[in-house]
């Protein structure tokens, strides 16, 4: 259960700085998605059916607050939750160059799900070339920041964990 909490907490705070926080910066207004970090740490950590549920739910609450189009996160963090679960049994989970790798595909699945909207509503002269670079920058900072990310919240999961386990096996009624 504490997990739960930690996990929620950890997403409710990223939303928060993604959609409210960072656009306020002009530096960090291109940044990549926050939640990334979320989703492969489910991904990779767990592997309950219900996770799946929950990267469900955590893109419908990004397509409610980000004001981009519906299904967007959706269909991204489904999409980047059944990679990683398909590829998960080939590779060590605490591996680094999966972690880089994972990183890029999930910023590249979600500005490819952009892309097709943006296609799909105006056409093909909707994506300029700065549009791909712009991706190309989102990329290459997720190469960087997400396994980082994701290793501090694996860590810090463990903390919470061990924490948790500490105050679980105590009596609080002064016997012990």
């Amino acid at each position: 259960m504490i997990r739960f909490f930690f996990y929620f907490g950890i997403s409710l705070a990223l939303t928060i700085v993604q959609t409210s926080i960072l656009p306020g910066f002009s530096v960090f207004s291109q940044s990549f998605d926050l939640l990334f970090v979320i989703v492969l740490s489910l991904s990779l950590r767990f592997s309950h059916p219900a996770i799946g549920v929950a990267v469900f739910l955590l893109g419908c609450a990004m397509d409610s607050v980000s004001g981009g189009p519906f299904g967007l996160y959706i269909s991204a963090y489904v999409w980047i939750y059944i990679l990683v679960r398909s590829l998960k049994s080939l590779v060590h989970l605490e591996n680094i160059v999966f972690l880089i790798c994972m990183s890029a595909v999930a910023v590249v699945v979600e500005n490819a799900f952009l892309v097709f909207t943006f296609v799909v509503g105006k056409g093909a002269q909707a994506v300029c070339p700065r549009d791909l670079v712009f991706m190309v920058k989102q990329t290459v900072l997720a190469l960087i920041l997400v396994p980082l990310l994701v290793l501090a919240v694996d860590q810090l999961d463990r903390g919470v964990t061990l924490v948790a386990r500490r105050f679980e096996g105590r009596r609080f009624d002064g016997l012990e």
